[in-house]
């Protein structure tokens, strides 16, 4: 079958099959704004639209990005479903009646074109991502590249990449080039792409499974989103490639990934309504560069993050209205669904439409997730509100994977029997809030997550901004401990119902347990574990203070100044230590890592564990949060602790690493063990961290991430500052 994604022309990024192609019109509803009034979301015209995501539907042209959630929003999000007959705290105002349309009107909309249901998710089938017979074949078409079209992805590198700009001593165009591509150790060879695509499957797609494996064909996808699947591929190379060629790898990974921006940003569909593929491109480059390049690749990502969502936002609707929005009958033939259903109205042609809508929709849920878990782990400025999300939550797994539109009918026929409701993102949230279990995927949990965070960042702000203008300084606390507790009841119900659902999917094992040999390595369970407990600390923690109060010299491309460094120990040490924030984000902290550093003594003997040497190792490690959330939560212990207690002696700064294992063994076992954040305050020793902090230095040391690398020098200051010493 021909190709769904991409343009069906082999290379020309300018031609574009029927299926994506934009329509290049906004739809009526945002022709004329006095017509549409900006606080009403017009559910006529929403059933005229393409079921991809809309951006800023607000109903009307809005000059500016949204910068922070309306009250009416606020209101609705937080006041219980009607189901559940009370409503959580949170100081939110307003009667139920008056906000309760608009979860018929503007917030959660049903989305359903021509009678079909667009909304998923569906309860999903097994979600094992590394059972055996999910494991990647090194046959499978996905990774295949012909000769041809390496030949071309080389042809291509070799014409356009070029290092004019960059000092002599820097550039690294000639040795990647140089030698004989026919070799298969050359690292743009034929096999080595090949390797690339399939590492890109193996170990990243499930993080962020945005782009559809069944329908992928190298020969058919563009140039600049080929090169940023293996931009990532070549970074997530498995470790029995070997030191060397994992070291060449990320040479290559940052030479692609320097030039590949500056040609999306030249190509002519770089502009709105752009395509599904600039998306998808845009999303993997910002990835790759935020998570594995360089601290100069890792801030230009920062900041064109928001050209990215402007250009979404520009679009209004990333795919164009279309006539395929309705499955053909199945027992029609094919040309009585010609003459009955229209032109188009083929079941491939369907299923074409179906791919093309569902991988819009993820690729909107994947720049959100990027856009609210990175304010909370980086201290970047959030630029989407959750609710501009107004958006289907992602189709179950086995929709997303079946191989034909037939699959797709089949499975959709058995959900209509058996009365299987859908709903909208936003529903999903407020259902989250209010402690209901969702149906949806691991994906579609991680966007619900990305909801959490997001809603937490904006209250925050809102908080912030009542306490700088004054004014109900006394109301805003109030409401702040209310909506803070709410939330964080809302991060352990998502964390609840993930565990269900990773339970039900499979009764009779548990490949998840402590005990697994792939636990580590499993990216639905890792994920899951990295998210709740990153929500938890930086809803009480704020890295930026965390990073300022270990001495960080530079934050956020600037020089931290003397008053800046001043005001941040004085939050930390004075309000935020002995406050019951800090016990919160302490124990969370405490937990992550435990979790990760501390496997029980099965997995820590298998000769099967990921980790070579049975410890965790961070250049291993092909969870791309999870590294950094590790360094959050090391700061996190070390700032409580010797901001309460002081320097603890230098003595662990020259064990061996065995002594350092095992002293950072007995301190999580001792500290991590507890089960309330209460308890902390009867603790003595907390500080007594270096071992820990050694530890983690040495792992971020060797990992190939210049912000580890970052990270490794600040775990330096505190082992340093931990000893009485001055940094």
């Amino acid at each position: 079958m021909s190709h769904t994604q991409y343009p069906s022309s082999n290379r020309d990024p300018t031609s574009h099959a029927s299926g994506q192609e934009c329509d290049g019109r906004e739809s009526t509803q945002y022709h004329d704004a006095s017509h549409h009034p900006a606080d009403i979301f017009d559910l006529d015209q929403m059933t005229t639209l393409s079921a991809g995501p809309v951006f800023g539907g607000d109903g009307g042209l809005s000059k500016t990005p949204y910068v922070a959630m309306p009250e009416d929003f606020m209101a609705y999000l937080f006041n219980s479903l009607p189901s559940q007959g009370s409503s959580p705290g949170n100081g939110l105002q307003g009667p139920i009646s008056k906000y309760g349309e608009l979860q018929d009107t503007q917030y959660c909309a049903p989305f359903t074109v021509n009678g079909m249901s667009q909304i998923g998710p569906f309860p999903s089938a097994s979600q094992h991502i590394m059972s055996v017979t999910n494991l990647l074949d090194e046959n499978s078409p996905e990774t295949n590249i012909s000769d041809e079209r390496s030949q071309e992805i080389f042809d291509f590198i070799k014409d356009r990449f070029h290092e004019h700009d960059v000092p002599p001593a820097e550039r690294s165009r000639d040795n990647i080039l140089e030698g004989d591509r026919e070799q298969d150790d050359h690292m743009l060879s034929c096999r080595m792409m090949q390797a690339y695509l399939g590492s890109y499957w193996y170990h990243f797609s499930d993080q962020l499974p945005i782009l559809h494996r069944p329908t992928f064909s190298s020969d058919t996808t563009p140039d600049l989103l080929l090169l940023a699947m293996m931009t990532i591929g070549a970074a997530c190379l498995d470790r029995t490639y070997g030191q060397q060629v994992l070291t060449a790898g990320a040479k290559l990974s940052n030479f692609i990934a320097r030039h590949l921006r500056w040609e999306i940003f030249m190509n002519e569909n770089f502009r709105p309504p752009a395509k599904l593929w600039v998306f998808q491109t845009l999303i993997l480059l910002e990835l790759y560069e935020k998570m594995f390049s360089t601290r100069e690749l890792h801030e230009r990502a920062h900041i064109h993050h928001a050209t990215m969502i402007t250009l979404m936002r520009r679009g209004r609707s990333l795919i164009g209205k279309s006539p395929m929005d309705s499955p053909p009958n199945s027992r029609e033939t094919l040309n009585d669904s010609k003459k009955g259903l229209g032109v188009g109205q083929t079941p491939e042609e369907w299923w074409n439409h179906w791919v093309t809508n569902e991988a819009t929709r993820r690729a909107a849920f994947a720049a959100f997730i990027i856009d609210s878990t990175h304010a909370a782990m980086f201290g970047h400025s959030a630029v989407m509100v959750t609710h501009e999300m107004r958006l289907p939550l992602p189709y179950d797994e086995s929709l997303w994977r079946a191989r034909s539109g037939s699959e797709v009918g089949r499975a959709e026929a058995s959900l209509n029997a058996r009365g299987i409701q859908p709903i909208s993102f936003l529903e999903g949230l407020k259902r989250t809030l209010s402690h209901q279990e969702v149906k949806t995927t691991s994906f579609g949990r991680t966007a619900l997550m990305a909801g959490l965070m997001s809603v937490t960042y904006h209250m925050q702000q809102r908080d912030l901004q009542v306490n700088v203008l004054g004014g109900g300084v006394i109301q805003a606390l109030e409401d702040r401990d209310r909506w803070r507790a709410s939330l964080t009841k809302a991060y352990n119900s998502w964390k609840s119902d993930f565990d269900k659902e990773l339970q039900d999917s499979e009764p009779s094992s548990d490949p998840y347990g402590r005990g697994s040999t792939r636990n580590e390595a499993n990216i639905v369970f890792g994920s899951r574990t990295v998210l709740h407990h990153l929500a938890h600390m930086a809803m009480h923690a704020d890295i930026v203070d965390c990073q300022m109060f270990a001495r960080a010299k530079r934050l956020l491309g600037r020089t931290i100044g003397a008053q800046e460094f001043s005001s941040a120990q004085k939050r930390v040490k004075e309000q935020w230590a002995p406050s019951a924030k800090a016990r919160h984000a302490t124990f969370y902290a405490l937990k992550f890592l435990s979790s990760v550093l501390l496997p029980d003594e099965a997995a820590f003997m298998n000769a099967a564990s990921p980790w070579p040497e049975g410890f965790y190792e961070t250049r291993y490690d092909v969870l791309m949060n999870r590294p950094w959330v590790l360094y959050f939560a090391a700061l996190v212990v070390w700032c409580y602790g010797y901001a309460l207690e002081g320097p603890c002696g230098d003595v662990a700064r020259h064990n061996t690493p065995e002594e350092n294992q095992r002293q950072m063994r007995h301190y999580l076992l001792r500290y991590a063990g507890i089960t309330h954040p209460d308890e902390l305050q009867a603790m003595q020793g907390i500080n007594n961290n270096t071992a820990l902090l050694v530890v983690l230095r040495d792992s971020f040391d060797n990992t190939r991430w210049d912000l580890l690398h970052e990270g490794a020098r600040l775990m330096r200051n505190c082992i340093i500052l931990n000893g009485g010493g001055t940094v």
